[in-house]
């Protein structure tokens, strides 16, 4: 009887050892992965990144949408505030917010999983947009690994 539960408890620790061991690759793949370059420093929610090459991943597609950066000044982790799933013509793409001397990160367009993610931008008092020069977007192209 003791040698027919060695060979269960046996049997049942090999599989789930087989199991354990194919769940490792799935979980480790990402769902996006890109590169940017900023010609110079931007906020993007709360981090600001100074110019330079950067690379992130995104784990999963589903919410927080959460983006892991690495540049020049190392790795930050960047939560989008809303993610909508559109139809996306043309290239991935990093919308930068121009106003008042400053670079925001307003949106990312992930055309290859047809996903746009919103950041929140600082509205500017309205004194501040009347004597300032006019809001200016840029496109920043994003390459996929």
């Amino acid at each position: 009887m003791k040698s027919l539960r060695c060979r269960m408890l046996v049997v049942s620790a090999v599989a789930l050892a087989a199991v354990c061991t194919n769940a490792i690759p799935a979980f480790a793949q990402n769902a996006f992965q890109g590169s940017f370059t900023l010609p110079t420093e931007v906020r993007w929610q709360g981090a600001t990144l100074p110019a330079g090459e950067y690379t992130f991943t995104m784990k999963s597609v589903t919410a927080p949408n959460l983006i892991v950066l690495d540049g020049p000044s190392g790795s930050s982790f960047v939560s989008a505030i809303v993610g909508d799933r559109d139809k996306i013509s043309g290239p991935s793409v990093l919308i930068v917010e121009h106003r008042a001397g400053k670079s925001i990160v307003r949106e990312l367009y992930m055309a290859q999983l047809g996903l746009r993610l919103r950041y929140a931008v600082p509205k500017a008092p309205k004194e501040a947009e009347l004597a300032q020069a006019p809001v200016t977007t840029e496109r920043i192209l994003v390459a996929m690994k």
